[in-house]
């Protein structure tokens, strides 16, 4: 009995049989195949996605490229300088600074005229500002001629000097008189209407202007339509 006990133990006690080593070993061997293939598609994947990342890229910088080609004069204005200036001003009736066969003006009313300033940014790097007229009234024809508004005429001029020896930047005793006026004239035609029985026509426009200071300091203007007329000034600061 003892000894069959003993004859038992190396079947239980001995972990590195030639059976058991074959059985561990087996499924390790199976699996090798299975992980280079998984490492292989890892592999693939990972570049592929690099790829993609890089023409992402690619295509980032060349579209920042067109665009630096397009808008670089405004990228650097607003980088180094800030961009100051005015947007573009916004027409609803066309201007014209000519004169000519004006036949209907005794039919134009104005009944308000409007100045405002939208942007004056005046500064060293500046000297443009955006200001805007609205003009309001009505129109007043000849039966079965129906007037209406065709253009704006413009006049700008100066109307004082000053000694620029004694008064560089403004004349203090006529600190209260614009420096330079600007004339708005609407340009009133005429179209055959045998509807039209003489009523009155209201009308309505604003337009939009840039101006550029005269000097450094206070700049007087003066806006007028008929009149009409309102007094502003444009501060150019250093």
């Amino acid at each position: 009995m003892g000894t069959g006990w003993l004859t038992c133990i190396p079947a239980v006690l001995l972990p590195h049989s030639p059976c058991r080593s074959t059985t561990a070993n087996a499924p390790a061997n199976r699996q090798m195949p299975i992980a280079s293939v998984v490492s292989g598609k890892c592999k693939k994947n990972k570049d592929r996605s690099m790829k993609r990342i890089f023409i992402w890229i690619f295509i980032i910088l060349a579209v920042g490229f067109v665009l630096l080609l397009i808008f670089r004069k405004s990228i650097i204005s607003e980088i180094v300088f800030g961009d100051f200036h005015p947007r573009e001003p916004k027409i609803e009736i066309k201007v014209t600074y000519e004169i000519g066969s004006w036949y209907y003006q005794d039919e134009l009313h104005v009944d308000s005229f409007i100045v405002k300033t939208i942007d004056s940014r005046l500064n060293l790097f500046n000297s443009e500002s955006l200001i805007s007229y609205t003009t309001k009234g009505i129109l007043i024809g000849e039966k079965g001629w129906k007037p209406y508004i065709d253009k704006v005429h413009m006049s700008q001029r100066f109307i004082r000097e000053y000694n620029r020896k004694l008064h560089p930047y403004l004349d203090k005793d006529t600190v209260k008189l614009p420096e330079a006026i600007i004339e708005i004239t609407p340009i009133v035609q005429v179209k055959e209407d045998k509807n039209y029985n003489g009523e009155k026509i209201p009308y309505e426009f604003t337009n939009e202007l840039k101006l550029i200071s005269f000097h450094m300091g206070d700049n007087w203007l003066r806006m007028q339509c008929k009149e009409k007329y309102k007094d502003i000034i444009l501060q150019q600061r250093k």
